[in-house]
């Protein structure tokens, strides 16, 4: 569709005399109408390829018709609607046609009014237009030039709409590839669809797929074929008058076609995220897993070169791991700094091989895509960023009461280095022990602390403890404070007499309590029994 304004003229042999009553005003669907010999006569509001809407007025006089300043508009009113050029003239049984380029009119598709009213705002001629939506490619006209009935029709921009001969559906499709699982197109035709097939050919089997019309489309799910097997398709719609289009253009006799190659459907690999730092692992899942014989991971560290005609080949292989679907290697931590090549390939029963990013050949065998899996400067790269720890996170330990007055955690410790501890308590208490209880991994192992005056830690005095956690390692060899540990653990600190007995037992969790034994040994039941049984209560220590 040009972006210009098109003035047409229908010559007529015989000219049938018109009479039209100005000003008579009659009641219709929607504004009042004032009579005019200026009729809206056809609107395309869903072409195909999303060419541009356009809206045809047609001059029923027996004299040429100065339309300039009348309004056309997607609304039952003249304002706010776009205004015909000064010097425009349809003449006799003449057609002016506009486009949304020009107009800026965009008809909806789901239905719409459409008026066209004088200079003065009085409204000559209104349609509401239905939904198109399921119509692409036709066209919401009358069935006579200026009079009749509306229909559903077959475009005729700027030529009679009696002149419309039977023409086959209009059908729009995209190229059918092995990557989809739903294939959509759009069929519309004046007289109405009959059908709409997806005729596949694989090997020496020929399937004729019903398509049904699901949200303005013909769609179908589409079968798997194997690795490998070149399929030739086409589309084939049917109007109820008999006549039919294919896509492609004589798909019957010219299918198109493609091989399927399989390949990866999706790719993610863990470390992109936090920079790369660390084991990068890699979650592929393949096209047709049921076909894979393996994937291999290939990558080159910093400075390695994958060159094989120039006598470098330095690649290093990663046989992936199949779990289900999905398959899952790492390329090993690496130095900061460091930039690390690789791509992904897949090998099929049949030794299909595909790649990941895809490479192309051409008929030749030459590589014409970007990605060369024997050359290292074209494949993917990431780069390994310095390594950084987040802070110990979720250890306030929260009191109300009781001998401890706050604990001390290491701002941003650094796993598998010291992490001290510090207890802060009351001296106007005698401190009978200081300890740190743990719940390290999914057993319930416990690990103490214990830190009594003069027995393990000379330093010890009656304000403050210092503990390290790098020491402290459970029985599952796992040392709290490492990288990726979550710890639970809770504090508990003991006051004694001046004779050395106890007096009572104060526990810290995290929910804002402290939690009193106020008979040590004693045999009773109280809060802390309960306390020290459930670590949803006791705090967490994570080291990231």
């Amino acid at each position: 569709m040009k972006n210009l304004k098109y003035l047409f003229v229908m010559l007529i042999a015989t000219v049938t005399m018109v009479s039209c009553v100005d000003d008579e005003i009659v009641e219709k669907d929607g504004p009042i109408v004032v009579e005019s010999e200026l009729k809206l006569n056809e609107i395309m509001s869903k072409d195909v390829n999303d060419n541009p809407d356009w809206i045809e007025v047609y001059n029923m006089g027996d004299s040429d018709f100065d339309i300039s300043g009348y309004i056309l508009n997607d609304k039952d009113v003249a304002e706010g609607g776009f205004e015909i050029p000064a010097g425009t003239i349809i003449q006799s049984k003449g057609f002016y046609i506009v486009d949304q380029d020009e107009s800026g009119i965009k008809v909806s598709s789901g239905g719409e009014d459409v008026s066209l009213s004088k200079p003065d705002g009085t409204v000559i001629d209104y349609i509401f237009v239905p939904d198109m939506s399921t119509n692409v490619g036709l066209t919401w006209g009358r069935e006579i030039d200026g009079d009749g009935d509306w229909k559903v029709t077959s475009p005729t921009p700027g030529s009679s709409n009696g002149a419309a001969e039977n023409t086959p559906p209009i059908l729009s499709a995209e190229p059918l590839t092995e990557f989809m699982n739903v294939y959509a197109v759009t069929a519309s035709d004046a007289d109405g669809i009959a059908s709409v097939k997806l005729v596949q050919m694989i090997n020496e089997g020929v399937q004729s797929i019903d398509m049904a019309l699901v949200d303005g489309e013909y769609k179908t799910t589409v079968p798997r074929g194997k690795v490998g097997d070149v399929v030739k398709y086409y589309v084939v719609a049917t109007d109820n008058a008999g006549l039919v289009t294919y896509y492609p253009e004589n798909g019957n006799n010219e299918p198109a076609e493609f091989t399927v190659a399989g390949g990866l459907e999706e790719v993610v690999y863990a470390g992109a995220e936090a920079g790369n730092r660390g084991d990068v692992t890699f979650s592929v899942t393949p096209y047709y897993p049921a076909q894979v014989d393996e994937i291999r991971l290939y990558y080159l560290k910093d400075g390695e070169q994958q060159d094989e005609d120039n006598g470098f080949d330095d690649k290093h292989k990663v046989e992936l791991v199949r779990n289900g679907d999905v398959y899952e290697g790492i390329i090993p931590e690496q130095e900061t700094g460091d930039v690390i090549a690789y791509y992904l390939r897949v090998e099929y029963l049949d030794g299909t091989k595909t790649y990941y990013p895809m490479e192309e050949e051409d008929d030749d065998g030459n590589i014409i895509s970007d990605f060369n899996h024997d050359l290292g400067t074209t494949w993917p790269t990431y780069t390994v960023e310095e390594k950084t720890y987040l802070p110990v996170v979720d250890t306030t330990v929260n009191y109300t009461a009781g001998p401890l007055t706050s604990v001390t955690f290491p701002s941003n410790p650094v796993p598998g280095t010291d992490i001290n501890v510090v207890l802060n308590y009351s001296s106007t208490d005698v401190i009978g022990g200081a300890r740190i209880y743990f719940d390290v991994g999914d057993a319930p192992v416990y690990v103490k602390a214990n830190k009594v005056k003069g027995e393990d830690d000379s330093s010890f005095t009656q304000t403050s403890v210092t503990i390290n956690l790098k020491d402290i390692v459970a029985d599952n060899g796992l040392a709290i404070g490492d990288e990726g540990n979550k710890t639970t653990f809770y504090v508990r600190m003991a006051t004694e007499d001046a004779s050395g007995n106890d007096i009572a037992e104060y526990y810290y969790g995290s929910d804002g309590s402290m939690y009193l034994d106020d008979t040590p040994g004693g045999g009773t039941t109280d809060q802390s029994d309960a306390f020290k049984a459930d670590p949803a209560l006791w705090n967490v220590l994570n080291v990231q």
